[in-house]
C-alpha cells in the first residue's frame, strides 16, 4: 500500500506477494470456492487500477473498496471481446478488500458443540419414481458454533463488542453422496450453510448462505447454526468482532497442536469443519473410529488379508474420503470401511443368489453391498460418480447379475474375466442344478474379479436317453452344432443322480472331453476342490483306446469349496494319473492370489485357444464339431 498524496491510497501487489484470500472461481457455470493468492496479478501493472480515496479525517479508520477489471494474461482490458479470439481466456475478476485496525484488547474464541464426535449428514427423501435427492431441502445434521469475547490475561474489565459476524466457508460436492442420482441438493450447491430461520431463531440477521450476524448491539459472545446437506460436506468458520470505537477483532481457536495450558494456547486458524485435519476433507471423529488417522485422503490400499489377493494390486477403486462420504444403497446411507475391499453389486436373482454372494465374501473376504436399481446408472454401472478430481481415484463399477435361460455348466461372465469395469454382465443358467448354485454364482463373481478358469474348452453339455445295455442316445445341448449319436457308458458308482430337464425329462450331464487341437486345457484340471474347476459328471477316456466308445459316469467328483493356492492338480487330478489333464494350464490357478477388485488398472485379457474341437469317441467314424470361442464360462 502507497499514499501518493494526503487524501489517496494505492492498492499495489507486488511480485511474489503471497497474501492468501478466499474467494469463488465460476466457469462454465460452475461456481466453486477456492484459495487465491496475490502473485496470480503480479504481471499486471495496477498503478492506474487501484487508486482511492483515503477516508475523511472525522470518518471511521476503515479503508473498504471494490474493483472490477477484466484481465488477458498481463492486459487489462475494458471489456470481454466479441467473439473472443482464439486463444484468448479473458478471466473477469471482483476484488473487495476491507482494512480496519485490529484491537488487542482481547480473543474471540471460535468453538463449536460437540465438536469431537460431529459428522455431516443429508437429509435422504426418496421419492417414488424421481431421483434420491429431489426436493431434499431438510438438513442432515447442524452444528451451533459459538464466538465467545475472552479477555487478555489480568483483564481490567469485562470487555464487550458491539456486533459479531460469522463467516462460513464451505465445499461444493455434486449430489449427497458418491452416487447420488441429484446435481445437488440445494440450488447453489454448498454443502454447508447458514440457513436463515434457523438463525433468526438465535437472534443472527441473515445476510446470505454464507454470513451471519448479531444486530449492532452488546455483546459477550453469539451462536450460529451451521446446516448440512452432504454426508461429505466440509468447510471452515471464522467471526470477526467489531468494538464501539471501530476496531475489529478477528476470531482465534484453541490450539489443538499444544498440550493443553493455562491460558490456552490459540491460534489465529479458521474452525474447520467438521473436526479435522487442515489436510484432509475427513472427520477425525471417523477416521479414529475406522483406524485410518494415518491414511491420506486418496488413499486406495486395502488388501484382502491372508495373502489374499493379487498384492502387485491393491485397493478396490475408491479413495479414503470416498469411502467416508458414502453411498445411498436401498435408500440407506452407507460409509463403507477404509479396510474392507468393497465390491458392488446388482443381484437380479434375488434370494437364489443368496448362498453363492455369501460363499464368494467367505473365500475371498471382499465385502460385498447389493445395490438398488435406482442407486447407479445402468447406462456406465458407476457407483461413485458424484466427486471432484482432488478426492477421486477412478470410477469404480457394479456388477450386474442375472439368471437366463441356459444348461448346467454354461454360466457366462461377460465378456469375460477382468476387473468391475470390464465385465458387462453375469449370467447364471437357469437349468443350473440346486445344488450346485452356490458354486456356480461364487464362481462367476470369481470371474469378475480376475479370476480365470484352471483351462478352457474340453467340455460340453448332452441329454441321454436310456436304451438299455449300457447304452444311450445322446442329443448334445451345448454348443448348438454337435451332433447326435449312441454312446456306451459304464458307472464307476451305482449311484447315478442326473437332473431331469423340464423339456423332455432326460438327464443332462457335463462331459469332460480333449480337443483336437494341441495345447488346449481343461476346465476340469487343477485343483479338484477349487470352485474355478468345473465338476464333470461324464468322462470320455480318450487316454485309453481300449475303452472303445465307453465313457465312464463319475459319480465322486464334487463341487469346489476353495479358492486354491496351487497351480498342480491335486485329489484325482494328481500325478501320475490325472483324471482331468492333471496341473491347470500356464499362468492359471493359484485363483487366491489373482484377485483383483479396483478399476483403475487396466489388466492383460486371459488368452486361450480360439477354438476346441472336442474328441467325442474312438470310433472309426467319431463325431467332430468345432466349438467357437464366443463366450466366457
Amino acid at each position: 500500500m502507497e499514499f501518493p498524496s494526503d487524501t489517496a491510497y494505492k492498492m499495489q501487489l507486488t511480485p511474489f506477494t503471497s497474501i492468501p484470500c478466499k474467494g469463488t472461481v465460476t466457469q462454465y457455470g460452475t461456481t466453486t470456492d477456492t484459495m487465491f493468492a496475490w502473485y496470480l496479478l503480479s504481471p499486471i501493472q495496477f498503478g492506474s487500477h487501484f487508486v482511492f480515496d483515503l477516508p475523511a479525517v472525522d470518518a471511521p479508520l476503515r479503508i473498504h473498496g471494490t474493483k472490477h477489471l477484466i484481465t488477458s494474461d498481463s492486459t487489462v482490458l475494458t471489456s470481454i471481446p466479441d467473439p473472443v479470439p482464439y486463444g484468448v481466456t479473458p478471466v473477469e475478476w471482483d476484488i473487495e478488500w476491507d482494512l480496519q485496525p485490529e484491537s488487542d484488547d482481547f480473543d474471540l474464541v471460535l468453538s463449536a458443540e460437540d465438536y469431537d464426535n460431529w459428522l455431516p449428514l443429508a437429509h435422504i427423501d426418496p421419492v417414488v419414481g424421481t431421483s434420491l435427492t429431489e426436493g431434499a431441502l431438510e438438513p442432515g445434521s447442524t452444528i451451533r458454533v459459538k464466538a465467545k469475547v475472552m479477555p487478555k490475561p489480568d483483564p481490567t474489565t469485562t470487555p464487550k463488542v458491539k456486533q459479531i459476524t460469522f463467516f462460513l466457508t464451505s465445499s461444493n460436492m455434486p449430489g449427497i453422496a458418491m452416487n447420488a442420482l441429484d446435481s445437488s441438493p440445494t440450488p447453489d450447491g454448498k454443502d454447508l450453510q447458514f440457513e436463515q430461520d434457523k438463525n433468526a431463531a438465535l437472534g443472527l440477521e441473515f445476510v446470505d448462505i454464507a454470513t451471519v450476524k448479531t444486530p449492532v448491539g452488546q455483546y459477550e459472545e453469539a451462536k450460529a447454526v451451521i446446516s448440512s446437506f452432504d454426508f461429505g460436506g466440509y468447510g471452515d468458520v471464522i467471526a470477526r468482532a467489531e468494538t464501539e470505537d471501530g476496531k475489529v477483532v478477528m476470531s482465534v481457536i484453541e490450539d489443538p497442536e499444544s498440550p493443553p495450558t493455562n491460558p490456552p494456547s490459540r491460534t489465529k486458524d479458521p474452525l474447520l469443519l467438521p473436526k479435522r485435519t487442515a489436510d484432509s476433507h475427513i472427520a477425525t471423529q471417523w477416521k479414529t473410529t475406522e483406524s485410518s488417522l494415518s491414511k491420506a485422503d486418496l488413499d486406495d490400499g486395502e488388501t484382502l488379508g491372508d495373502g489374499r489377493g493379487d498384492v502387485s494390486k491393491p485397493g478396490d477403486g475408491l479413495s479414503h474420503y470416498e469411502e467416508y462420504r458414502g453411498f445411498i444403497l436401498n435408500n440407506n446411507h452407507t460409509r463403507t470401511k477404509p479396510s474392507d475391499v468393497d465390491y458392488f453389486l446388482n443381484n437380479k436373482m434375488g434370494s437364489k443368489a443368496t448362498a453363492g454372494i455369501n460363499f464368494f465374501k467367505e473365500l475371498t473376504n471382499i465385502q460385498v453391498h447389493l445395490v438398488g436399481d435406482d442407486d447407479f446408472a445402468l447406462s456406465n454401472r458407476v457407483i461413485n460418480p458424484f466427486y471432484i478430481k482432488a478426492t477421486h481415484v477412478t470410477d469404480q463399477h457394479v456388477v450386474l447379475l442375472y439368471e437366463v435361460l441356459g444348461e448346467k455348466g454354461t454360466s457366462n461372465t461377460l465378456p469375460g474375466p477382468g476387473n468391475p469395469k470390464s465385465v458387462s454382465r453375469i449370467e447364471i443358467a437357469s437349468k443350473t442344478p440346486p445344488d450346485g448354485m452356490k458354486t456356480a454364482v461364487a464362481h462367476e463373481l470369481a470371474h469378475s474379479v480376475n479370476v480365470p478358469h484352471h483351462g478352457e474348452w474340453g467340455f460340453f453339455v448332452a441329454a441321454w436317453e436310456d436304451l438299455g445295455n449300457s447304452q444311450y442316445r445322446e442329443a448334445p445341448k451345448y454348443p448348438l452344432g454337435l451332433a447326435a449319436g449312441l454312446v456306451d457308458a459304464y458307472r464307476e458308482t451305482p449311484n447315478l443322480a442326473p437332473v431331469a430337464d423340464p423339456d423332455d425329462n432326460l438327464p443332462r450331464f457335463l462331459i469332460s472331453t480333449k480337443c483336437r487341437e494341441d495345447g488346449t486345457q481343461s476346465v476340469f484340471s487343477g485343483a479338484h476342490n477349487c470352485i474355478m474347476r468345473y465338476k464333470a459328471e461324464v468322462k470320455i477316456h480318450t487316454e485309453n483306446p481300449n475303452l472303445l466308445h465307453q465313457r465312464a459316469v463319475l459319480t465322486d467328483e464334487e463341487y469346489g469349496t476353495t479358492l486354491c493356492a496351487t497351480t498342480q492338480g491335486t485329489g484325482f487330478n494328481a500325478p501320475p494319473n490325472p483324471r482331468h489333464v492333471g496341473p491347470a494350464a500356464n499362468d492359471r490357478g493359484d485363483c487366491i492370489h489373482k484377485i483383483v477388485v479396483s478399476d483403475r488398472y487396466d489388466l492383460k485379457p486371459w488368452t486361450r485357444a480360439a477354438t476346441c474341437d472336442p474328441i467325442r469317441s474312438y470310433g472309426s467314424l467319431p463325431i467332430r464339431v468345432q466349438l467357437q470361442a464366443d463366450t466366457e464360462q
